[in-house]
């Protein structure tokens, strides 16, 4: 139900128009924009329990049976005023042996590096005084729910209440389930390798997330590393990127921040922000900030992945979707013994790469060097100079994003600023292992100007593009290896400066030829 209005009558009165204001209906509307096929009649149900979990120990704190949806979920710790780190929190659905949801349980609920809390008010999280932790995520089941907590070093007590749904006599026809999954890198790159926050199979759904950062670098505020990069479907029909400006932009605020006072809003804000620019290393600056994708729903048919620019900072992130099938977890949790609150990890690292998982093999390109020029004339020449034999030490490999190649990943500038990108071409290389002779079906999908060329062919201009778009060809390979240049110009154009490709080629047979990058 929204806000509008309705008419009532009675005998002998006439007709009044009362006017809806819907004071809490916003939440309900947002749950219409996360587009779940549930049943009409539902059968309000809670369970409810107050348990002590020892150290180390396990406990399922509501065991649901379907069909059913979670609506809301409640929960307490008995020392969240001194790690809220010290608990986990996870979600599985159907006898999944899987979690769709695992977290640290202060993370899961918005409230990021080990805090005891500060207000959250949003149609998805509620943060209120001590540690009233609430969510409202929308959780369908087909024939189990089950909620479990673990703790770590000490004991805690839990206090917890699960507010749901039940469809009796009823059949969920809703394939998609909730998702949520944490991560943190410590320290991050420096204008290297963006923060990854999400890699996942569709059909789904991007919900939001939390995103949280703990300055270390001297050399920029957090926010000039860069924003949201989500890629979208670059393995099928519709490739999608999207790019965002400055960190501060995606949450909905500016000007990096620096007078930013912590406060929340309905689909973007900082709720925490502590703020010191000046001194060394600014160790004291950490904020938090989340972004709700309802409104401006962000739909993926067979895949997405979301990164985060960065700089050489401590950042952790809860990210939330929707997906159909089982989940694919792309990172592990870290053991509670680097859990613990942040004053005492100075000497305890998490680099890239430690707690991460291995993604979907998309095949691989050779990126080159960069050229500061962006003309189709420099495009020709790169495109030209990269079908004969190549200098294999001065060509970048790169594994393809589910089809996506991000020249940004490998020309990040080191220079202060927001300005976080190359204004110039490059061009990306690969090997495409024909069977028969044939014209594969290729598909492409970029802004600004793109040149392709194959088997030293003549080049094909694809034209230069605003907005990201797809385009598809018909494309002549021969038996065997055909050697595939792409080269792509970039300028601030309509997205600030991304420099990113999708490419996808299909055999008549309808067979991926997956690209090569020796």
């Amino acid at each position: 139900m929204t806000a509008g209005c309705r008419t009532f009558r009675r005998a002998g009165i006439p007709a009044v128009v009362v006017l809806l204001a819907a004071v809490a209906e916003p939440a309900w509307g947002q749950y219409r924009n996360i587009e779940l096929e549930l049943p009409a009649v539902a059968v309000s149900s809670r369970a409810a329990m107050t348990t002590r979990i020892e150290a180390g120990a396990k406990k399922t704190v509501a065991e649901l049976e379907g069909p059913g949806c979670i609506r809301h979920i409640g929960v307490t710790l008995s020392r969240n005023d001194l790690d809220n780190r010290g608990a986990v929190i996870r979600i599985f659905f159907d006898g999944q042996e899987v979690p769709n949801v695992e977290a640290p349980v202060g993370d899961f609920f918005g409230v990021m590096h080990g805090k005891a809390w500060y207000p959250v008010n949003t149609a998805l999280l509620s943060v209120q005084s001590k540690s009233g932790y609430n969510c409202y995520f929308p959780m369908p089941f087909a024939k189990s729910a089950r909620v479990e907590f673990e703790v770590g070093e000490k004991s805690q007590a839990v206090f917890c209440q699960v507010d749901w749904h039940r469809y009796p006599d009823e059949r969920l026809e809703e394939k998609r389930r909730f998702c949520a999954r944490w991560r943190r890198e410590f320290p991050t790159e420096r204008y290297g390798e963006d923060f990854l926050m999400l890699d996942a199979d569709g059909p789904g759904q991007l919900v939001g997330f939390v995103y949280g950062v703990r300055l270390l670098d001297n050399t920029d505020r957090w926010s000039h590393g860069g924003a949201d990069n989500i890629y979208i479907d670059g393995d099928g029909e519709h490739p999608s990127y999207l790019r965002g400006i400055g960190g501060e932009d995606t949450f909905g605020t500016s000007y990096g921040g620096a007078t930013h006072v912590p406060r929340t809003h309905l689909n973007a804000e900082m709720p925490y922000y502590v703020h010191v620019d000046v001194g060394d290393a600014r160790p004291a600056q950490t904020l938090v900030g989340y972004r709700w994708f309802l409104n401006d729903s962000i739909q993926f048919r067979r895949s997405i992945h979301m990164r985060f620019g960065c700089m050489s900072n401590d950042i952790c992130a809860t990210t939330y979707w929707y997906q159909e099938g089982p989940v694919r977890p792309f990172c592990r949790l870290p053991g509670f013994d680097r859990l613990v609150p942040v004053e005492r990890q100075s000497d305890l690292v998490m680099p890239r790469g430690m707690f991460d998982l291995p993604l979907p093999e998309q095949g691989q390109w050779r990126v080159s060097a960069a050229d500061d020029d962006p003309t189709l004339e420099t495009a020709l020449k790169a495109a030209s100079d990269a079908d004969g034999p190549v200098d294999v030490e001065k060509w970048t490999k790169r594994s393809a994003m589910h089809g996506f190649v991000d020249f940004g990943h490998v020309h990040r500038p080191e220079k202060r600023g927001a300005g976080v990108f190359h204004e110039g071409s490059a061009s990306a290389r690969c090997m495409l292992e024909a069977p028969d002779d044939m014209k594969a079906r290729v598909r492409l999908a970029w802004d600004d100007r793109l040149v392709l060329r194959v088997n030293g062919g003549e080049p094909i201009d694809m034209g230069r593009r605003n907005n990201f778009g797809a385009s598809d060809l018909e494309l002549p390979l021969k038996k065997g290896k055909n050697v595939v240049v792409v080269m792509l110009g970039n300028t601030r154009n309509f997205n600030h400066g991304g420099w990113a490709f999708a490419f996808r080629a299909v055999t008549p047979e309808g067979d991926v030829l997956v690209p090569n990058a020796e």
